[in-house]
């Protein structure tokens, strides 16, 4: 059960790292592309159909969507950034589902690694006689390091799963707030 539980926490580390880089504040929120997009909105409220979001972060590609639909009704602006803003949530969470496996998995594989040895060690002393406790002593302490190994990998996923979630809630909301801020320019009386 080694060989699993080595996958599963090479697995684990990759998709903490990628989501660590790819969930950094700079990444989702480039600051001087949003001074540059609430600049304009201020200067031309009502008006932002010349607005130029890159396609390069989250609250661009929402607001291309949304402008994509200009001119329509505030309905209909609405429906098209939350159906992006759907895709990009999608995007911040992708990998969580396979940590939170991880999270699950990790420790009943240590603990059916442990079932599996303790088979073994019993078979073994069936078959030597019970007069050899040395043996017994050693395979128990062989078949408990798969348990130990599973909630070494289960812990820090569930850590990390815990932590990368919450930072994913904190993205949104932030990302929530500002495409509000463009919608608000855009339809002032809504």
């Amino acid at each position: 059960m080694m060989a699993p539980l080595g996958l599963c926490s090479l697995i684990m580390v990759t998709l903490i790292i990628e989501r660590l880089i790819a969930l950094r504040r700079s990444r989702i929120f480039p600051v001087h592309e949003l001074e540059r997009l609430r600049a304009y909105a201020e200067v031309h409220e009502g008006d932002l159909s010349k607005l130029q979001p890159t396609h390069n972060n989250p609250i661009g590609r929402i607001l291309l969507k949304g402008l994509g639909v200009i001119p329509a009704p505030a309905s209909r602006f609405k429906e098209a950034i939350q159906d992006q803003a759907r895709h990009e949530l999608h995007y911040l969470e992708k990998g969580l589902v396979v940590l939170e496996i991880i999270v699950g998995v990790a420790p009943l594989l240590g603990l059916l690694g442990t079932a599996l040895g303790m088979i073994d060690v019993f078979n073994n002393l069936a078959v030597e006689g019970p007069g050899r406790t040395e043996a017994l002593s050693g395979g128990i302490s062989e078949a408990l390091l798969t348990t130990v190994c599973g909630l070494a990998i289960g812990i820090p996923a569930l850590i990390a799963f815990n932590l990368l979630s919450r930072r994913v809630e904190s993205l949104a909301l932030q990302i929530e707030q500002e495409v509000l801020f463009f919608y608000h320019k855009l339809y002032p009386q809504d």
